[in-house]
């Protein structure tokens, strides 16, 4: 498995970041993804053998158009290749959308994926398409149907509405994805100043939440690495706060990187660092630099000008 673990989001690197945190996250935990969504194929599931990610066949095998099509600001798509326990059914694959608001009719969209990946591999997909928001009142979801001159065709898909889920039950489950579940479904649409206090909030809840939980540390870190992404809390202020009210309740046991607080004191490390290390440099090559004016006779006032060291310090060498 993954361990990498590796917003209303408007611009191109939060859009990736959006798709990029997705898939961090069904990768890490997808058996317990597939236990919330899909209780019956989680049964059927040898999770002994590790899936295979199929994603760069599936963009490969959508035409360029049809992908840019669909491009929208929450949108992201995985095929899995899932191994079974039934030896007469040795793997399946599995086709799974996250959407929010915006994009193209989901039903036709899994539709099309649906006949793409058929036509690629032989193989009709098990689809899911997680929803982190509400379709417009005039989409039909779960279902595409289309006639034509007594031809049809029709494909019924899985639909997980995270947006309808109940808090409490998320927040008190065991299953760890639920609580991703809840970060996206209270922070998705958060943005603008006005929202970073109550963004704040959710974070500060969710990681002591978190920090309750019975789950092991690397998992919890990777909970932790989604939520702090998902919420995306921008306010500096803030940020140092959060920083200070977790370590006051975490010690220092810190179950997971934050993605702001690793940017915060790596950058902070390393720009101080760096710059210590350059001044210690630069007052080392001054005083190898005085010493050698001092052993051909140049005064101390002129080697303080060449220099910038003190009197003091010339003296002393």
């Amino acid at each position: 498995m993954d361990n990498n673990f590796s917003d209303n989001i408007s611009t191109a690197s939060e859009r990736a970041d959006f798709d990029g945190l997705w898939k961090d996250a069904i990768k890490r935990f997808l058996p317990q993804l597939i236990e919330r969504t899909l209780p019956a194929l989680y049964q059927d599931v040898d999770f002994s053998r590790e899936p295979e990610f199929l994603s760069k066949e599936l963009r490969d095998s959508i035409q360029r158009p049809v992908a840019d099509e669909h491009n929208s600001p929450l949108f992201v798509d995985e095929l899995i290749k899932i191994f079974l326990k039934d030896g007469r059914t040795e793997w399946i694959l599995l086709h799974i959308e996250v959407q929010g608001s915006g994009g193209e009719d989901i039903s036709f969209r899994m539709m099309l994926y649906c006949c793409l990946i058929f036509a690629h591999h032989r193989k009709m997909p098990v689809g899911l398409a997680i929803l982190t928001k509400r379709r417009p009142k005039d989409e039909f979801i779960g279902a595409y149907h289309l006639e034509q001159y007594g031809s049809s065709i029709s494909y019924k898909y899985n639909c997980f509405e995270v947006y309808a889920l109940d808090d409490d039950y998320l927040l008190n489950s065991d299953n760890p994805f639920d609580l991703i579940f809840y970060a996206t479904k209270k922070t998705i649409g958060l943005s603008g100043k006005s929202k970073e206090e109550k963004k704040f909030s959710y974070l500060l809840k969710l990681t002591r939440l978190l920090a309750s939980k019975g789950w092991g540390k690397e998992e919890r870190k990777d909970i932790f690495n989604f939520i702090v992404r998902a919420v995306n809390l921008k306010d500096e202020a803030l940020q140092q706060k959060f920083i200070h009210d977790i370590h006051d309740f975490q010690g220092d046991d810190t179950m997971a990187q934050l993605t702001f607080v690793e940017k915060y004191f790596l950058n902070k490390a390393h720009s101080e660092g760096l710059n210590e290390g350059i001044e210690q440099g630069r007052r080392e090559a001054n005083f190898e630099t005085a010493r050698r004016l001092r052993a051909m006779g140049m005064i101390d006032n002129d080697i303080q000008k060449a220099t910038n060291l003190s009197l003091d310090e010339i003296s002393s060498l």
